[in-house]
């Protein structure tokens, strides 16, 4: 990359932080279900944990897990490399790859961090979708590193909404943020074979999309003091 590309780059990273930063402190942030993360924690020093959620909520997400080294992976393109530089500003790790390029190693890198104790992060549904609908990229981490996945969703109750394939959601200045845990991990055995990941995938998509419901529906339903008790259609 030339050097002139690579100082606009950086320079978007910090300008993005800056920005995002001062845009999102104005919001309110409501948690529900993070009493499952702080357990885990708690009960294993030294290790993380593996976080999934859908790419349209990857905006917000950098900034809410800001400075807590969680490890990622960006896409090897130049697109990815805008994404990375913002994502490493705001104190994230960034393992570079994608599906067609540089995957494997990119997995590798995040698979020998997390091992390490790292948090990792994933947009299931990334780098092309369809939306909501997981890879087992992250089954397969979870099988290989004995870490369990907890599911993660935020919602808000004001965001503009672009019209891009995975209708990424951005949370307007002092909008009032939901972020709903699921209720519990999702476990992958070290021996699981190709159709039970596949399983633990289902189970996975099944488990977003059941707490994106309850958080896109919460502020639509002023008497409801916790998005959990939103009943979900079948």
């Amino acid at each position: 990359m030339k050097i002139w590309k690579r100082a606009a780059f950086w320079s978007f990273g910090w300008t993005a932080k800056a920005i995002a930063s001062l845009w999102l402190s104005t919001c309110r942030i409501s948690e529900f279900g993070r009493e499952l993360e702080a357990t885990y924690l708690k009960q294993n020093p030294g290790k993380g944990l593996l976080y999934a959620s859908w790419h349209r909520g990857l905006f917000f997400l950098i900034y809410w897990y800001r400075n807590q080294n969680v490890v990622s992976i960006a896409s090897a393109s130049e697109d990815g490399e805008l994404a990375a530089q913002a994502a490493k500003r705001f104190g994230w790790v960034t393992a570079r790859g994608s599906s067609s390029r540089g995957g494997s190693q990119a997995y590798r890198a995040m698979e020998d961090l997390i091992k390490q104790g790292h948090k990792g992060g994933l947009v299931a549904d990334a780098p092309r979708g369809p939306r909501f609908v997981s890879k087992l990229g992250i089954v397969y981490l979870a099988k290989r590193t004995g870490i369990p996945v907890i599911p993660v969703i935020w919602s808000a109750d004001r965001f503009w909404k672009l019209k891009s394939w995975d209708r990424t959601i951005i949370p307007k200045p002092f909008a009032r943020i939901v972020a709903l845990f699921a209720d519990d991990y999702i476990r992958v055995p070290a021996d699981a074979s190709r159709e039970e990941c596949e399983s633990y995938r289902m189970q996975l998509d099944d488990a977003l999309n059941r707490i994106m419901y309850q958080a896109d529906h919460f502020y639509k339903n002023p008497a409801v003091s916790d998005p959990r008790r939103i009943e979900v259609p079948e």
